[in-house]
């Protein structure tokens, strides 16, 4: 195939792009996202949306992504090569960052500022105003901050330095949706009721 593009620029390329249309775009992965300009790909793989044993099934299962032919070329797969599990997913390890660089940026103008503890309550209630609002868009399914007596001892706090914890859950993704059909004859009780509603 000429002027064949890598696939790793490809993916580059979606991470950017979903970047830049989705609003909370760290909590979307590049998986299931129509790949626009893609012609073809040079080593296709066999996938079935139904059945988990194909090729791109079984690279899946061992973590790797693959691309599919499905209504448009995607990108199929969530994890990344992260041995640690809270970071096995691509949109787990972009909200940390997303997170981290927020709260960050956020604590800012406290930097420098006279260590009391009026300052320590107005960026613990700053850095919880941020988690509710991030919450409350969906974009986090909990957090919250607090003062942690155990990290900040005298000799710390005397050098200016400050410790504040947060936790947070971050939102999953869901990579697998699992189905549990059963044939019932109990819509079949009221079937006078329903042919007198047709009437």
């Amino acid at each position: 195939m000429p002027n064949a593009t890598p696939i790793i620029a490809t993916a580059l390329a979606m991470r950017a792009l979903i970047d830049d249309t989705y609003p909370a775009s760290f909590t979307k992965s590049i998986s299931n996202v129509p790949v626009p300009g893609v012609a073809g790909i040079m080593q296709p793989r066999t996938w079935d949306l139904e059945d988990p044993n194909t090729e791109v099934g079984y690279l899946n299962a061992n973590e790797v992504t693959s691309v599919i032919q499905h209504q448009g070329f995607r990108f199929w797969g969530n994890r990344t090569c992260s041995s640690d599990p809270r970071f096995a997913f691509e949109t787990g390890v972009l909200t940390a960052q997303w997170l981290l660089d927020t709260i960050i940026e956020g604590c800012f103008p406290f930097v420098d500022q006279p260590l009391t503890p009026v300052l320590v309550r107005d960026i613990i209630e700053s850095i919880n105003a941020k988690l509710r609002a991030t919450v409350s868009q969906g974009w986090l399914l909990g957090a919250r901050c607090w003062y942690n007596d155990d990290l900040n001892n005298a000799q710390d706090l005397s050098q200016g330095m400050l410790w504040v914890d947060y936790d947070y859950t971050p939102v999953p993704t869901l990579e697998n949706l699992k189905l549990n059909q059963r044939i019932t004859d109990s819509y079949l009780i009221d079937f006078g009721k329903l042919i007198a509603q047709g009437v």
